[in-house]
This record gives structure tokens, C-alpha cells and sequence, in this order.
């Protein structure tokens, strides 16, 4: 671990401090300023947890990332080995675009499916920090590549997801059972998530952690933080017109009526799913209902399917009710109602009476009577706007007041959508915009086409001075940060190869010339080595392809911020952009540093990432214009965001003074089932006790580790080998093959007809295969004896039955198993493996989808010639055979046929052959007669007249 000297150096190092480090260095300024600076509150948090195992549940835009960066700058040491799992594309592009800025010695690593292991074997004995993929690391733990001993800790982003995955989980339960006092540090923002009872206390379990630290915002550190420089917020309040309110009144209303439905037809799910359904503010944000059934969509019937269709495309009327114009609301209901495929697969809300009142609310928002003349109902917002606007243009030409010529003014929108339709509105004006998206539904509105007269363009800001933010121009750059790293990681892996390559050669070399006594001290002491280390440092002076590398990726501009710099370059002084990308907010706040913020949309996440960003800048004069409409949809959804979070912290304390933690975790296995069949005979009793003498083993196909069963395997003292196979899930033996299926998963595939591939392959290499149907007890037996198999009478389900018994009749050599949870299909597992050999991991995973040759389940049977006892256990190439089935007239017998007969080695004697060798190699002349006339076939003979 880290030295106390250095703890205290990190961690207490001051403003001060850091201005007297970086003026004693040459003016070598800028390395040390792009240090990440450390908060009040963080401080605290880090010094409190630094020794601690610890679950970090932060409120949501408080700066989890600012603290994960904290540790991954304190754990980038070439002495510590620390992992990092559960991380994205876009959450590893963003950390080492900071880490790279901040001049560290050890450069932090990415681990991914492009790494070689022999290259991945050699990175872990280089230390830092790795951002590692759960299934390599998995696997790696798995079969000891991993040189755990080195292992500081691992880190866990997003650690809420732990609930309902189980590989981040059997990672920490390898890396607890190996080294019981390294450190795990879990991070996450979602308190909702955890709020349910004895969420908190699972997590805690599953996570090996023995505290959990609380940041709310109403923390004390945190309050006096963010509450000593806060920035200059002005609310900006709008009326809603009462057509505009009584629209959106009117799909709120619908969208409860379809959430009452889907209540009333999902008897069989517990209560405890549906309880925020009937809350006043369901209709705004999906509920734990609409969330539950989305997740096992494949098991609904056809009537929740229609109400979640339906709920998804009311909610999206709602938000072009709120957020964009009249004139695409109408555009989306005039749609809807001539789409016949709608009107006969929805709810049945297209026919009430409220929806007829919103078609006709929606016309008269776009015929409104105005100087003579029609035109839209604008947004509320639009005119506010333009008022800020106003108010920002004289504010940037009184210098007394602000001088902020050189920063450009912030935009922040929803999404994307309104983020272009706002530029519009700025470019032309109010009413060139409602002139021009009313000339698009002009054809609907035959009553009150208006004048055809164009207006003037009025531009709120000068058009020139627009920019819409793109983010995905700077994907290619994101490409470039992780490709840059990975080739940095190769030429560091091959140099830490030839070094110890060369180290070896030195003791070798010492051993031969038999030293003096004096001399195996030295290299006991690591003093040759550090010699010869040196000496190979000295004698490559010349940059090496590393530096050359480093060199060249310290010339570049960073590619994150490329954008934000061209922006700046270029004085773009309005900068539009969608709140909901978190990562690129903080970006262009840093890169941009704006004085000015114009939320268009209320957004709890948005405001405090304003704050964190005038806590760490409090010099930095910072003025936040919130747009917002009074007694909105917008607003309730804003404050039942805040209440949410606050009663999911309450109720995070209140269980926290009940968590039970142990002094020691229980990473113990039980010892592997010595139950086995007694046979007679000496033979027999003696391949049973060196059976019995080795340790069971399954190997299990890499996408099953995302369930809990491979976790109970191994409990129950079972070896799990990973392994990507492409027939079955679990091989128990090399007779029994098994697929696990979910009832979900199983629903999905009767329907998609997979699995009736999956069994017809299976049986073609496996004698013994069985179908394991795993319910889950947590789900309730209600939902079992409601499903599709049992008691329900729709027409999905019924379908389903039937595909099921069509699957049975298919398959008569298939065994289906049910099972409640994965305890009794670990048990099974035990009984079918009695008497049974482990399965060969080499064969298995050579085995095709789409390879013929199955095995022999005549074994039995007593063999015949040797020749074929020969042919039949000759390994065949899978590539080859595949090439040799499209040939013309082949089947699956005589392609075995082929390559296994011995009087042909390759595919060129078959087409050298004549046609009676080819006959006796086939075993059929009309076969021959076929291959032989395609190998000896002219170019020229056919075709030639076209």
C-alpha cells in the first residue's frame, strides 16, 4: 500500500503549495497545475474511507466522477496493481482523457478483448491502474494468470448494477477468497435504486465491503462546500397558454387511464411492483410497474404489450407537447390517425373521447388568429428566451459589469431534437419559425391556411455566432485516446519481456561462471538486477518506440477537448447543447469555462454539476438563467426528482444503522459431493477411486456467468472452467451437455425458434442433453403458475404452450428439467454428474454450431474393424468441412465419409483422383460421377455467349 508520507501528500497538498511546487521547476507550470484539485468535501471523504473497504453512494451530479478520478490518481503507482470493472466505453475515454492531462508517471491501462494474453500477463506485472472488461478478468482469475498477490484492490463503478448482475460478483468473491486484505471500493449515484428494503444490506454483501459512506447533498461538508461560493442563479418564469396547459392535461390524463389498465391486467406481479403507479406524478416518469414488465416483455400478454407501446408513444407526446412546437405535435396525431397499423394494435386510447378533444386542441394551437392572419401558439419558453437573450447581449457589452467578451455563452438543452429546433428559432426568429412549420401541415389545415406572405427573419442572436454542439463529431477522437493507449500498453508489454528475458540470461550466465560468495547476496538483493536494468537504460539513449509514442501523443492536442478549443478559437459566443450527456457537459464547462448558462430545461443533475463547477472555479463568475413554466409538468417532475432522492437517502440512513457486516468474509467453499454409484468389479472400483480422487469440474460457456448459477457451483466446491462454447451452456461430461433457459429466455426463443436449433445440435454431439428451465422463487409463485405455461389464455400464450410441446414431440431423446431457483439446479448438476468423467475443455469448445459430424450413440455396441474405430476418433478439420458441404450433392454423411476414408489425405487427391478412385472414396458412383464431372468441368465451355 501507499506510504503514510505520501498520503499526506496527496491528500493535504494545498493551492499554495502546488504555486510554490510548479514556480521551483523551471516554469514547468502546466504539468502540475492539470493536477485534478481536491474539494473540501472530498478531502474529508478520502481520508476518512482511505483504509476502509467502502460502498460511496453519492447524490446524483455531485461528482462521482471527480472522485473515481481522486483514487485512480492516488493508486497510479508501478508498485500497486489496482483494478478497475463495470466502467464504459465512454466512462474509460473520459477518465484517461483526464488522467493523461494530469502528467502522471504511470500511465493508466485498458484491458479489453484486443489484448493478447501473453500481453495481459506481462501488463499486470507492470502495476497502475487497469480499466478491465468483468469477463477477461474472470476468466484470468479463473485460471491464475492474474498474479494476485500483487493485486492492491479493485474498484467497482456503477455498483447498484450488482444487484441483478452476478460476474462483477464472482470477481470479488475470487479476489476475497485469494487475498482476504486487499481493498474493494465500490462508487455509485443511483440512491433510488437502493431505496428498497434490504437492497442496501445485499449490495453490501455481494460487494465484500463492511462500510457504506452517504454523500447527500444535505451532507454537512457538502452543503458548506458548494453553499460558500454558489453561483448566481435567476429563475426565469413563464405562463403556460390554457390551450397548450389543457393539452398536455389531456395526454397526463390518458397515460393514467393506460397505467390504471396495465395495473388491472398484471394481477399475477406482486404489489410491491406497482406501488408509485397510482402516485399523481406516475404519468411523468415510467414506473416500477412499466419497468417490471419491460423486463420480461417476452412473458407479457398481449394486451401489456399494446399499454407499454402505448405508454411509450403518450410519453413521447408529452414532450413534444413541452418542449417543441405545435406544429409537430399535430404532425405526430395526424400520423398516428391515418396509420392503420396503429389504429388496429393499440390500447384503444386512439377512440376516447379525450383523445378526440386533443386532435382538436392540437388544430386550434396551429390556426391561432393573429393580425388578420393564422399562425402557431408559440412556446412559452420561446419568448422568454429571447428575453434572456436580450438581457445577456447588453450584459456582455457593459464591461463595468462583466467582461466575459472572450466566453461564450451556454446553450443547454433536452436532447438533441430541441437543441436544433432552438438554433432554428434563434437563426430566424419566432415567427419565420412558426411561418415555416406551419407551411409543412398547410395541407391539413384547409380552413385556415393564412397568408402565404413570408416574414422577416429576426434573429435573437447573431447568426454567425451559432454553434450546435455535435458530440458524435469527436468519436473518432474517443477511438484515438484508447487506440493510443493500447499501443503504448504493447510496446511496454514487449519491453517488459526482453527485460526479463535479459535478466534470466544474466543469472544464468552468473550461474555458469560460479560467482564469488560475495556475488548471490547481490542478486538476492536485487543489486545485479538493478544494475543491468541500469545499464539497459543507459544503453538505449536513443527514443525508443515508446517515447516515440508518448512523445508524439503529448504533441497532439487533446482530442477531447479538440472541439471545445476550435470553439473558443473561433469566438462562438452561443454554444447549444443537450444536458443529458454528463461526460461532455463537464467537458465543455472546463474547456469553454462559461460565464453564462442558459438552462432551457429544469434539470436536477445539470444544476449541480453548475455548482461542483463554481465550487472548484470560485473565482469564476458564474450566472445560471432557468427557464421554467409555472405549474408545469416540468416542475413537478423536477420537485418529485428531489423528493425521490431525499427519501431514498432517509431510508439509505435509516437501514445503514442496521447493516450487519462481518469481521470475516465468508468466501469458504463446501467440500466437492463424494456420492457416487458403487459398481462391481476390481477394475471398475479402482477407475471409481481415482475418479472420486479428482475435483469435480463443468465448464460453462462465458455468457452464463451473468446468472447466479455458476456462482453456486462453485460454492458448492464444483470447478467452473469458462469457456466460449457455441453448443450448450454447461458441459458436465463428455456425454452430457445442458441449456440453462430462463422462463423469459425461454418464451423468447420457442418464438424465434432457437432453441429448437440449439437442442438439434446438441443432440448431434452430446448423447445425454438436457433442457434446464430455471424459474426464479424471488419472482413470486404467482407469476410461475400465471405464465405462459400455466393458466394464462391468451393468444401468446397459447402459442407458446404449443411450441413447446412441438419442441418435445421434435426432441424425444431430449430431457427437460424444471427447477426453482439455482440452488436445486446446482443439485441436479450433482446427481447427473455421478459416475460421470469431466468433460474435456478442448473439445468442447472445438465443437461448432454449425459442424455435422455428431457422435457415435452406439457406443455401446461392439466396434468393428480397427480401421474404423480409427477413422472414427480422427480429429477433422471444422473449417475444411464446412468448405467441403457446399459441394455439389454433399451431405453430412458423405463429407465424414470423405475425410475419414483412407484412400485419400487431402482435397487434392480427390480432384487428382479419376472417377473410379473418387467412387471408392465417396462410396457412391452417382456421387462420384457428380464430383468428378465438377473438378474436371472447363472454364470455357459454358458461358462463353454472354
Amino acid at each position: 500500500m501507499l506510504s503514510p508520507s505520501r498520503i499526506k501528500a496527496e491528500l493535504f497538498s494545498s493551492d499554495e503549495d502546488d504555486e510554490t511546487k510548479t514556480q521551483n521547476r523551471d516554469g514547468n507550470c502546466t504539468e502540475e497545475s492539470e493536477k485534478i484539485e481536491l474539494l473540501e468535501f472530498e478531502r474529508n471523504i478520502m481520508l476518512d474511507t482511505f483504509s476502509d473497504d467502502v460502498l460511496f453512494i453519492l447524490a446524483r451530479g455531485l461528482g462521482l466522477e471527480r472522485l473515481m478520478l481522486h483514487h485512480f490518481y492516488l493508486y497510479s503507482d508501478p508498485k500497486l496493481l489496482v483494478f478497475v470493472i463495470n466502467t464504459t466505453h465512454h466512462d474509460e475515454v473520459y477518465f484517461l482523457s483526464r488522467l493523461r492531462n494530469s502528467r502522471m508517471n504511470c500511465v493508466p491501462k485498458v484491458i479489453n478483448a484486443d489484448v493478447a494474453v501473453n500481453e495481459r500477463e506481462t501488463l499486470y506485472m507492470e502495476g497502475g491502474v487497469h480499466f478491465i472488461t468483468s469477463r477477461i478478468l474472470m476468466v484470468d482469475l479463473l485460471q491464475g494468470r492474474v498474479p494476485v498477490k500483487n493485486v492492491a484492490g479493485i474498484l467497482v463503478h456503477r455498483a447498484h448494477q450488482l444487484l441483478s448482475s452476478f460476474q462483477e460478483t464472482f470477481i470479488l468473491r475470487l479476489y476475497r477468497e485469494k487475498k482476504p486484505d486487499g481493498f474493494v471500493k465500490a462508487f455509485t449515484d443511483q440512491p433510488s435504486a437502493l431505496h428498497s428494503l434490504g437492497c442496501l444490506q445485499r449490495l453490501v454483501n455481494r460487494l465484500y465491503v463492511r462500510r457504506v459512506r452517504l454523500v447527500p447533498r444535505f451532507d454537512v461538508d457538502v452543503k458548506r462546500v458548494l453553499d460558500l461560493y454558489p453561483p448566481k442563479l435567476i429563475e426565469v418564469r413563464c405562463e403556460l397558454p390554457p390551450r397548450l396547459r389543457k393539452a398536455q392535461s389531456m395526454l397526463v390524463d390518458i397515460i393514467r387511464t393506460c397505467l390504471k389498465e396495465l395495473k388491472q391486467c398484471s394481477s399475477a406481479i406482486d404489489a410491491a411492483a406497482d406501488d408509485d403507479s397510482t402516485h399523481p406524478s406516475a404519468a411523468l416518469t415510467p414506473s416500477a410497474l412499466e419497468i417490471h414488465i419491460k423486463a420480461t416483455q417476452f412473458s407479457a400478454t398481449d394486451k401489456q404489450q399494446r399499454l407499454l407501446a402505448d405508454l411509450d408513444l403518450l410519453r413521447n407526446l408529452l414532450h413534444q407537447a413541452e418542449e417543441l412546437d405545435s406544429a409537430t405535435l399535430y404532425r405526430t396525431l395526424v400520423t398516428l390517425r391515418s396509420d392503420k397499423n396503429h389504429i388496429a394494435n393499440n390500447s384503444g386510447w386512439l377512440f376516447t373521447q379525450t383523445a378526440s378533444k386533443l386532435f382538436a386542441e392540437a388544430e386550434a394551437m396551429c390556426k391561432v388568429k393573429q393580425d388578420d392572419d393564422y399562425t402557431l401558439l408559440g412556446q412559452p419558453k420561446w419568448i422568454a428566451l429571447s428575453k434572456v437573450l436580450g438581457e445577456v447581449r447588453s450584459l456582455l457589452n457593459d464591461n463595468d459589469q462583466l467582461s466575459v467578451k472572450e466566453s461564450p455563452v451556454l446553450l443547454l438543452a433536452k436532447n438533441g431534437e430541441v437543441c436544433r429546433q432552438v438554433r432554428d428559432v434563434i437563426k430566424w426568429g419566432i415567427k419565420k419559425f412558426s411561418w415555416i412549420q406551419r407551411r409543412q401541415i398547410i395541407d391539413d389545415l384547409p380552413s385556415a391556411k393564412g397568408s402565404s406572405r413570408e416574414p422577416l427573419a429576426e434573429p435573437l442572436w447573431e447568426p454567425s455566432q451559432i454553434t450546435l454542439f455535435a458530440s458524435n463529431l469527436d468519436g473518432e477522437s474517443r477511438n484515438e485516446i484508447v487506440s493510443d493507449v493500447q499501443a503504448m500498453q504493447k510496446t511496454v508489454a514487449r519491453e517488459g519481456r526482453k527485460r526479463r528475458k535479459k535478466i534470466q540470461e544474466e543469472q544464468e550466465k552468473m550461474k555458469k561462471k560460479k560467482p564469488a560468495d560475495n556475488q548471490p547476496k547481490l542478486v538476492r538483493f536485487g543489486l545485479i538486477r538493478y544494475k543491468k536494468h541500469s545499464e539497459t537504460i543507459a544503453s538505449s539513449d536513443e527514443p525508443s518506440g515508446s517515447e516515440k509514442g508518448e512523445k508524439a501523443k503529448n504533441d497532439e492536442i487533446d482530442s477531447e477537448n479538440r472541439q471545445s478549443e476550435d470553439i473558443a478559437e473561433r469566438d462562438r459566443l452561443l454554444v447549444i447543447m443537450p444536458t443529458g450527456e454528463r461526460y461532455n457537459l463537464i467537458r465543455q464547462l472546463h474547456g469553454l469555462s462559461p460565464n453564462i448558462v442558459i438552462l432551457l430545461h429544469s434539470d436536477l443533475v445539470t444544476l449541480r454539476i453548475l455548482e461542483v463547477y463554481k465550487a472548484i472555479n470560485p473565482e469564476h463568475e458564474l450566472r445560471i438563467y432557468v427557464l421554467l413554466c409555472c405549474q408545469s409538468n416540468e416542475e413537478e417532475r423536477y420537485l418529485c426528482s428531489l423528493r425521490n432522492e431525499q427519501l431514498a437517502f432517509e431510508q439509505l440512513i435509516r437501514e445503514q444503522g442496521t447493516l450487519l457486516t462481518s469481521r470475516e468474509y465468508n468466501t469458504a467453499r463446501e467440500p466437492p459431493p463424494k456420492l457416487r454409484i458403487a459398481k462391481s468389479g476390481r477394475g471398475e472400483a479402482s477407475s471409481d477411486k481415482q475418479a472420486a480422487e479428482e475435483n469435480p469440474k463443468v465448464v460453462v460457456d462465458m455468457r452464463e456467468f451473468n446468472s447466479e448459477l455458476p456462482i453456486v457451483l462453485y460454492k458448492r466446491g464444483t470447478d467452473v472452467v469458462p469457456a466460449t462454447l457455441e453448443v450448450g451452456d454447461y458441459i458436465l461430461s463428455p456425454n452430457i451437455a445442458v441449456e440453462r433457459k430462463s422462463l423469459d429466455d425461454l418464451t423468447q426463443s420457442l418464438h424465434s425458434g432457437r432453441v429448437f436449433k440449439q437442442i438439434e445440435q446438441m443432440l448431434r454431439h452430446y448423447k445425454n442433453v438436457v433442457l434446464l428451465v430455471e424459474a426464479n422463487v424471488k419472482d413470486g409463485f404467482r407469476k410461475i403458475n400465471g405464465g405462459p405455461f400455466q393458466g394464462e389464455l391468451s393468444r401468446h400464450c397459447r402459442e407458446t404452450r404449443s411450441l413447446l410441446a412441438v419442441l418435445v414431440r421434435c426432441y424425444p431423446l431430449m430431457n427437460i428439467v424444471w427447477t426453482a431457483d439455482p440452488t436445486q439446479s446446482a443439485e441436479m448438476f450433482e446427481e447427473f454428474k455421478l459416475n460421470e468423467p469431466n468433460p474435456d475443455v478442448d473439445r468442447a469448445v472445438m465443437i461448432r454450431a454449425d459442424d455435422d459430424d455428431g457422435i457415435d450413440r452406439r457406443s455401446d455396441e461392439p466396434s468393428g474393424s480397427q480401421a474404423n474405430s480409427t477413422n472414427a476418433t480422427r480429429r477433422l478439420n471444422g473449417v475444411l468441412q464446412r468448405q467441403i458441404k457446399r459441394l455439389p450433392n454433399m451431405g453430412s454423411g458423405d463429407v465424414k465419409r470423405l475425410m475419414t476414408s483412407d484412400n485419400a489425405t487431402c482435397l487434392l487427391d480427390v480432384i487428382n483422383a479419376d472417377f473410379e478412385k473418387v467412387s471408392s472414396i465417396v462410396g457412391s458412383r452417382d456421387l462420384a460421377r457428380s464430383l468428378h464431372s465438377f473438378f474436371t468441368t472447363d472454364f470455357t465451355k459454358q458461358g462463353t455467349k454472354d
